[in-house]
């Protein structure tokens, strides 16, 4: 008996129909064209890589259990992109001593994990990267932390729904080594508790800890640690080099004139490569979205893993789910209409021929034109327009033709008017 195909998609990953593509487009738009404001310019990997590369450098949890990897007919062992940064870094190993620093990078591609569908996360995923090479101090994150505010602003999101919240890994370190005085086995483990500390809750967060066999002074220590300031970070600025870094990235933050920062001890980035500053940003606003809406930080030890000397590097990256669950909950999404600015309909086949060439026309003087391809009820194709949300309707029959001018019908209003076409041009694009 044949097996009957499936409508559905593959778990884990959506069908994006066009009205959806209007949504999309309007994110990634937004995306790309403040980075082009900032300077940064786009670049583009492989979908798939030697699995080799992430197992060096994307963590145990995405190398071991959600990779989507397999052997290929020549026998190589690849996998599907999980995520861009040890991508990236291998571009620019290939060819570091041609590139002109600092680089400052963005994509927007696809990715594939294998892990649990669940709000704001699928198998299937669409991610921002913006990164910045060559810029061993803090301005590169201060470049980025005011390309994300310039994002947010352009969405128009209110600032009482968004926070960028930011660590030190070097403060950390020193939790973990001059307090805590824990073994490397341990620090991870810590690691991973403090990550999910808010998600725990304190009471849990607790028991967490003493499964971990800390005891009651170290405990005590690790909450301690999670109510630190600025102020906490001054007294110890000369013991800690995150903390030192932090001070001065915070008043320098400051003396920009930048808001919606704060700094956050629970901040960990799970994955292994993060080297100083890390940040997270949250929706702040509402209970909705608690997973981050991005997430990055410095990394400056990565092109080690092919030979290469260190290259500071600081970098995020940031969700499609995660952003259209953030911007559906404040109403930021704008009306999605389509491109197409006209429609023509077709009254009689053999009018064809002359509605393709003013639709020629159109198109050369760059408006976005549809014409009807058959000769159907005019009612029908008013509907059409209507339902594409296509503004204008441009209505041409054999009087029109005698008389050299178009009908512009304006369908938000219902106006409609006799004119030429070169008067049309100018009402389409006023």
């Amino acid at each position: 008996m044949e097996t009957k195909l499936l409508t559905t998609p593959y778990k884990g990953t959506a069908d994006t129909y066009p009205e959806d593509m209007l949504v999309r487009n309007f994110m990634f738009d937004t995306w790309t064209s403040v980075a082009r404001k900032f300077g940064f310019e786009e670049y583009d990997t492989p979908l798939i890589e030697e699995t080799a590369l992430y197992i060096a450098k994307s963590g145990d949890e995405i190398a071991s259990t959600q990779l989507y990897n397999f052997t290929d007919k020549g026998g190589r062992e690849i996998a599907i992109r999980p995520e861009m940064t040890p991508s990236l870094a291998r571009m620019i190993a290939a060819k570091k001593n041609e590139l002109t620093l600092p680089l400052k990078w963005f994509n927007i591609g696809k990715y594939y994990r294998y892990e649990k569908p669940q709000k704001g996360r699928r198998r299937e995923f669409v991610q921002l990267n913006v990164d910045i090479f060559g810029i061993p101090t803090l301005e590169a994150e201060l470049e980025i932390f005011q390309y994300i505010l310039a994002v947010m602003e352009e969405f128009k999101a209110p600032k009482e729904t968004y926070e960028l919240r930011v660590n030190n890994r070097y403060l950390l370190n020193y939790l973990f080594e001059d307090i805590l005085k824990l073994s490397d086995e341990k620090k991870g483990k810590v690691g991973r508790a403090i990550d999910n500390y808010t998600k725990l809750g304190r009471e849990a967060f607790i028991e967490y800890l003493k499964e971990l066999e800390l005891n009651d002074k170290q405990v005590e220590q690790v909450l301690e640690f999670l109510k630190w300031t600025l102020e906490d970070l001054k007294k110890i600025a000369d013991k800690s080099e995150g903390a030192a870094q932090l001070v001065e990235l915070f008043a320098k933050t400051e003396e920009l004139g930048l808001t919606n920062i704060r700094f956050e001890p629970s901040i960990m980035r799970g994955l292994l490569y993060y080297t100083g500053t890390v940040i997270e940003m949250f929706d702040i606003g509402s209970k909705d979205n608690p997973r981050a809406l991005l997430g990055g930080g410095r990394y400056d030890d990565l092109l080690t893993i092919f030979g290469e000397e260190k290259l500071p590097a600081f970098g995020f990256a940031w969700g499609d789910i995660v952003l259209e669950d953030y911007l559906k909950t404040y109403n930021l999404i704008p009306e999605t209409k389509t491109d197409t600015k006209v429609f023509l309909p077709l009254f009689d086949t053999k009018l064809y021929t002359y509605i393709q060439g003013i639709a020629k026309q159109l198109r050369e003087k760059g408006i976005n034109t549809e014409a009807q391809m058959t000769a159907i009820k005019f009612g029908n194709q008013l509907k059409y327009a209507s339902k594409k949300n296509i503004p204008w309707v441009m209505i041409i029959g054999e009087d029109e033709i005698n008389a050299k001018k178009v009908q512009l019908k304006n369908m938000e209003t219902g106006e409609q008017n006799l004119v030429t076409l070169e008067e049309a041009v100018k009402i389409i694009n006023s």
